[in-house]
């Protein structure tokens, strides 16, 4: 398979994760979503993050490995899985509703049919599965459009046998497979029953952007449940009440969401998450300007943790914010700058934009006459108390610094106001509330907030 070519923007593409969208469309999903591009004719060639795409031009704009932002036409851009065409970066990135829709089925037959481990199963006796099984593919398709070498390396296999090791004592014939099914939807209707009473409430718990996925990621749903059966729908009136009741039966082996991962090792390896024990052991060390601490060197700032370091900074120019853990426990979780100044304001008090909940706001107030003098200040109040430390500028100094930015210098100030605004929040509180900050953070971005439900995780 080849680069992207002009006949690829003239119909919509008939395969793949985007199936039915345009190009253009895929382009925006796949920035939007924070997925790779790779740039070359071949499926080996770089890997970088995509930043926006020209509808008129047909210009991709995209950061590399080096954190260069560069332009170049959709032509240089491999035409991956995403976009219909061949294998993606690796060629991992295999189309999940083949995928997950294949475990729910070997799932089913490990628990139901064979009721203990396995070694093998043929494809005829895997249609013994189907009874037990509501997903978006059926197990014929599945087996003829899934990725051959799941099957191959006996990833299905290694997965429901983990499973039934730790679950198959606890949940009794016939458990239920979901995947995309009306049961699913009934169980995130729950959630979005309860964060609607949140909201309403005189002090909401939640951030308003709480995903279904932040709740809980379960990619597909075990149940001893009956498929029309509504087992959370009177259980909404607090997230307490939601959570407990999913842990509850969870522990029942009744009801259980199941996050999964390729398994690329001989067995697959199983992680409980939101056990109902307190997690808040992450500790606030210390901040920066920037990966080498030099304010002007870069648009981020960077927060060391006991666990590791957040990456906070502007993405796609002057489009959004957010921070990113660079951890070995969350390795590439996000959190939005929204759910950031959520944060802010119930630890500290303090709101992080100009204009409380209004992002956009930051540029307004670039406008104005004071934006400048309140840079500079906020940058002078911290600067002291970042590590490493670096030797204050003086006004004349530090506009001196800012004047020769003369690429991206708007998105720059963008950026690093809200870096400010964060640093400022943080460093004006004490140890235990940036600490309760930081946790929040990190709980937010690995799908493990106060208000997030049990699930397992295969991988």
């Amino acid at each position: 398979m080849a680069a992207l070519k002009s006949s690829d923007f003239q119909k919509p593409a008939s395969s793949g994760p985007y199936a039915g969208q345009s190009r253009q469309d895929i382009f925006a999903s796949k920035i939007k979503e924070d997925k790779p591009f790779i740039i070359g004719s071949t499926k080996y060639g770089e890997v970088v993050r995509g930043l926006s795409f020209n509808t008129t031009t047909k210009k991709f704009t995209y950061e590399n490995k080096q954190k260069k932002i560069l332009e170049i036409s959709y032509t240089s851009v491999f035409k991956d899985t995403d976009f219909g065409g061949g294998a993606g970066s690796g060629g991992g990135a295999e189309d999940t509703k083949y995928t997950e829709s294949l475990q729910c089925y070997f799932c089913s037959y490990v628990f139901n049919v064979a009721k203990k481990k396995i070694t093998y199963v043929s494809d005829a006796e895997l249609k013994k599965s189907e009874r037990y099984v509501n997903a978006t593919i059926s197990l014929d398709e599945g087996l003829k459009n899934g990725p051959a070498n799941w099957i191959e390396t006996d990833v299905y296999i290694k997965t429901a046998n983990k499973l039934f090791e730790v679950y198959g004592s606890k949940m009794q014939s016939p458990v239920y497979f979901h995947r995309g099914s009306k049961f699913m939807d009934n169980v995130y209707a729950a959630k979005a029953e309860c964060h609607k009473k949140d909201k309403l409430s005189a002090d909401p718990q939640a951030p308003g952007s709480f995903s279904n996925d932040k709740w809980n990621p379960g990619d597909i749903w075990a149940s001893t449940f009956q498929p029309t059966d509504k087992p959370l729908q009177d259980y909404t009136e607090s997230w307490g009440t939601l959570n407990s009741r999913v842990l509850k039966l969870a522990q029942e082996g009744k009801l259980l969401g199941i996050s999964l991962k390729k398994v690329v090792t001989d067995s697959a390896r199983l992680d409980e998450y939101n056990k109902g024990i307190d997690t808040g052991d992450v500790t606030f060390r210390s901040a920066t300007f920037g990966s080498g601490g030099n304010f002007f060197s870069s648009i981020d700032g960077y927060i060391t943790t006991s666990k590791g370091k957040i990456q906070v900074r502007a993405f796609s120019g002057t489009q959004g914010w957010q921070g990113e853990i660079k951890a070995v426990g969350a390795a590439g979780g996000k959190i939005g700058g929204g759910n950031i100044e959520f944060y802010s304001k119930i630890h500290l008090g303090k709101k992080l934009y100009p204009v409380e909940g209004k992002e956009s706001s930051v540029l307004d107030y670039m406008n104005d006459d004071n934006f400048l003098t309140e840079f500079y200040e906020m940058y002078a109040n911290v600067n002291s108390k970042m590590q490493p430390s670096q030797t204050l500028l003086d006004r004349k100094q530090f506009f001196n610094e800012l004047d020769k930015l003369t690429n991206n210098k708007r998105s720059f100030m963008f950026s690093k106001y809200l870096v400010l605004s964060l640093y400022n929040n943080m460093f004006s509180g004490t140890t235990g509330q940036q600490n309760k900050l930081i946790n929040s953070f990190f709980k937010y971005a690995a799908s493990s907030t106060d208000q997030s439900s049990y699930f397992v995780k295969l991988s």
